[in-house]
């Protein structure tokens, strides 16, 4: 059964290869923050919503894509103010969100620039496209009028679906997610703590203008930049400040 599957995903990829393959497709990424929120954060989760949501843009042709929030998220704070007086202060809850992120990719070239916000600053962290072990399941289903096959990886802190469409026989998707036969349209994470779904898919011609290497912010790699995140808010549970960060996104 799994051969017959891998045989119809290399048909379906060879009979497509000269369909246009560029467009725009609108992602709903919502993610469970109570679920984030373990140990001595879980004091916080009387105080924030338990569920986020954003519209995020792919924009994609057939080299390169750019994954952006969508215009309605730009202005949208990443901030929740809690006032937790009995404690002796006001706790700051920051979201890490992605309204201020860019991720770029030339998937020809095998290139990811992601540009990300900290701390009122900017981060450009450079590298390959992240690989992952997929797993095909011979799981097949309907997204919209695209045919979609399923794939899953788990390592000691994941487990990912992912549901990919031969139709658009490029290996890219949203956030940081791809490296499969066809256009990622849905991703789960750990059951429902993170999850990204395909809401409106346009395939049309794209202005080559719109996919521009970011170039602003200090050059990291993603090692070097969780390690950011973790000595800064481990600096400031230290001092006291009630800081908390939830990171929305990667």
């Amino acid at each position: 059964m799994m051969k017959h599957i891998l045989i119809l995903i290399c048909l379906l990829s060879f009979v497509l290869v000269e369909a246009q393959n560029s467009g725009e497709i609108i992602y709903e990424e919502k993610i469970d923050i109570h679920r984030r929120m373990t140990g001595d954060r879980a004091q916080f989760k009387e105080m924030v919503p338990q569920f986020r949501t954003q519209k995020m843009i792919l924009q994609f042709n057939d080299t390169e894509a750019m994954y952006t929030a969508s215009k309605e998220e730009e202005d949208a704070s990443d901030h929740v103010h809690a006032g937790d007086r009995g404690r002796g202060g006001i706790v700051r809850m920051r979201m890490m969100g992605a309204a201020n992120n860019i991720v770029w990719l030339n998937h020809a070239e095998g290139k990811r620039v992601e540009q990300r916000d900290f701390m009122d600053k900017k981060f450009l962290i450079k590298g390959a496209p992240e690989s992952f072990a997929w797993k095909m399941t011979g799981e097949s289903m309907e997204v919209g009028m695209y045919q979609c096959f399923k794939a899953t990886f788990a390592d000691s802190s994941e487990n990912i679906v992912a549901w990919f469409t031969p139709q658009i026989p490029l290996p890219i998707g949203p956030s940081r997610f791809g490296q499969l036969p066809g256009l990622i349209l849905h991703v789960d994470i750990n059951d429902g703590e993170r999850t990204l779904t395909a809401q409106e898919i346009k395939i049309q011609d794209m202005d080559e203008g719109l996919f521009k290497e970011p170039t602003k912010g200090k050059e990291v790699t993603d090692e070097e930049f969780r390690e950011i995140v973790h000595d800064k808010t481990k600096e400031m549970r230290a001092s006291g400040r009630g800081g908390v960060f939830i990171r929305h996104g990667n």
